[in-house]
């Protein structure tokens, strides 16, 4: 039997699982099937490597299929016409790396991704970036991103993984609890000062619409209904939608649309070299860019792109009161997803019950004089 624990350069164990590493021949090819165990000793390992041999054999038509080839068709057929589709591709770029991009998707199991997650959530930002990943964003590389896919190719083309077997919830990380972090006024004033000129209708749309940067950015004209007063864009979980806009949202781009040919609706004038005064489209990192050094320069601390979404809703619901609206207007599947911004109206309860009432024992002892 070819089961074994993979070792580190230094002698060391890798893991404290037994992994398996075989090939046979299916339908007159050899193909190679390797992968972890999930058991800790050797007469489990190779039970299971028995069990896996099996079912190599009995394969189905696409089992050969591998992680990168399963990334490539996922992307053409899912995620090309998916404008909000940025934090999967970014995810499934990190699960090919962690994976490894030729491990046969059916042969990657729940210990595997358990593996995975541990692998992420002890990486880092970058060299300048010590800090940890989140919990959020471990989820969100690979979780989520694995999640898809494998229920993609169980059920589509054919591929002879289980996700359905898996727990996926259990293999979460803990998030930390949602921010609702928002711009003072005086925040605001400055980080309007330091914001180029070119970026302000755009960033006046995220502040003004609430929708998630990555939908926002990819409308075009296509996606404009101005007098019917709505844009088409990517709500999560649910593809492309049709939603309202207000009067001043459409003002905003419609003069954006004026401004250039492309059809691109939010676009930036180039500031140096050949194309200088000519329009490009914006695009995330040079938003990102031009944010950051804004808040930086403003002396704003704390304050991270999706904070403007935040934003958004908290004055939506202390203008509104209704947190049914915000709901409507966050696109939120749940309204669990929007109580998290019901605090602001905390305030207003407190001024509430300290409302001198009529029937408080001070009203009465005032009649009884």
């Amino acid at each position: 039997m070819s089961v074994y624990r993979p070792k580190n350069s230094d002698g060391s164990f890798k893991s404290p699982y037994y992994h398996f590493d075989f090939t046979v021949k299916v339908d007159g090819e050899r193909r190679r099937f390797h992968g972890s165990t999930g058991e800790r000793t050797p007469r489990a390992a190779e039970a299971f490597e028995k069990k896996e041999r099996k079912r190599a054999l009995r394969a189905g038509p696409n089992d050969h299929l591998t992680l990168t080839d399963a990334i490539e068709r996922y992307a053409r057929e899912v995620l090309a016409d998916k404008p909000g589709g940025l934090d999967t591709v970014i995810g499934l770029q990190h699960c090919e790396r962690l994976f490894g991009g030729d491990r046969r998707l059916a042969n990657i199991t729940a210990n595997d991704i358990a593996e995975a997650v541990l692998r992420r959530a002890a990486e880092t930002h970058g060299k300048t970036n010590p800090k940890l990943v989140s919990g959020a964003t471990v989820n969100r590389n690979v979780i989520e991103p694995m999640r898809a896919l494998m229920f993609r190719a169980a059920r589509v083309w054919g591929v002879g993984c289980e996700p359905h077997r898996i727990d996926w919830p259990k293999l979460r990380r803990r998030e930390a609890p949602p921010r609702e972090r928002e711009l003072s006024d005086e925040e605001a004033a400055s980080f309007w000062r330091e914001l180029r000129a070119d970026f302000h209708p755009f960033t006046a749309f995220l502040l003004g619409r609430g929708l998630r940067l990555n939908a926002a950015l990819a409308l075009t004209k296509h996606d404009v209904d101005l007098p019917r007063r709505r844009i088409r864009v990517w709500i999560k979980g649910k593809g492309m939608r049709w939603v309202p806009i207000s009067n001043d949202d459409a003002a905003l781009i419609e003069g954006e649309m004026k401004k250039s040919p492309l059809p691109e609706v939010w676009t930036y004038e180039v500031q140096r070299g050949r194309e200088k005064g000519m329009r490009r489209p914006l695009t995330l990192n040079g938003y990102r860019r031009s944010q950051e050094t804004a808040l930086r320069k403003a002396g704003i601390t704390d304050f991270r792109r999706h904070d403007m979404r935040h934003d958004f809703a908290t004055k939506l619901l202390r203008a509104t009161r209704d947190i049914a609206l915000v709901q409507k207007a966050l696109a939120h599947s749940s309204i669990t997803s929007t109580m998290r911004y019901a605090h602001v109206l905390d305030d207003d309860l407190f001024e509430g019950l300290n409302a001198p009432s009529r029937n408080s024992p001070g009203n009465r002892l005032k009649k009884a004089e």
